[in-house]
């Protein structure tokens, strides 16, 4: 049995121990108000700027996910970015901790890339359907993947090498290796509205500066949104 090494962190539990610096809007970001803010933003651009279908191809089945969704970058600040960095930051304080050869010279170096998805599924139509893995030819530099559960939703996220189905919770944030042993899909057919964030952490390639911005030379931001 491959070990699992995947982490599974209720962060807005976790981080009412915290110390955070300042105590900045403690409260914005420990209750369920966080994320349900998060999708209410995330619907209402969707509102704004998309048809709320766009993007579901639903004459197309041979699709590997159907979803709606939006790219976002963390540099560009704001009350989700913030949210959103502080439970990944805590998950991965936490997931370190346990692997703790991640903080070595000898396990590289790395970063988290800048880009990530906020992605809505609703219904028997929508999912993740087919079994993969975060790290490919065409994403070779993806270390970890990291996913935040918005909603208490009925169908989590299936790990079958490790006989392991994640359940969702808000605020549930979780981490594991980008790479084919875990390999994973959308519990399918979907019941009900799921929300999820989800992103990477990156090896910077031999000899790049760190100005490297987390994405293959070749991989477009196009490519990454759903």
């Amino acid at each position: 049995m491959i070990s699992d090494f995947i982490g599974v962190y209720d962060i807005p539990d976790l981080i009412q121990d915290m110390d955070i610096p300042n105590k900045i809007n403690l409260e914005e970001f420990i209750n369920t108000n966080s994320c349900e803010n998060i999708i209410k933003t995330f619907e209402s651009d969707m509102d704004k700027n998309y048809n709320k279908n766009s993007g579901l191809a639903y004459f197309n089945k041979k699709r590997q996910r159907i979803c709606a969704g939006t790219s976002l970058d963390f540099s560009s600040g704001g009350i989700i970015n913030d949210t959103i960095f502080l439970f990944l930051n805590s998950a991965l304080k936490l997931y370190t901790e346990k692997y703790n050869y991640l903080k070595t010279p000898e396990a590289g170096r790395w970063r988290l890339s800048p880009f990530y998805n906020i992605q809505r599924y609703d219904g028997e139509e929508e999912g993740y359907f087919i079994l993969h893995h975060e790290q490919s030819g065409q994403y070779p530099y993806r270390m970890l993947a990291w996913m935040i559960y918005l909603n208490d939703a009925e169908c989590g996220t299936e790990f079958p090498h490790q006989e392991k189905t994640i359940t969702p919770k808000v605020g549930r944030t979780v981490l594991w290796p980008a790479t084919w042993t875990h390999s994973h899909k959308g519990v399918t057919p979907n019941k009900g509205l799921k929300y999820i964030v989800t992103g990477w952490y990156y090896f910077l390639p031999i000899g790049e500066e760190p100005k490297f911005d987390g994405h293959h030379p070749h991989e477009s931001k196009q490519e990454i949104v759903v």
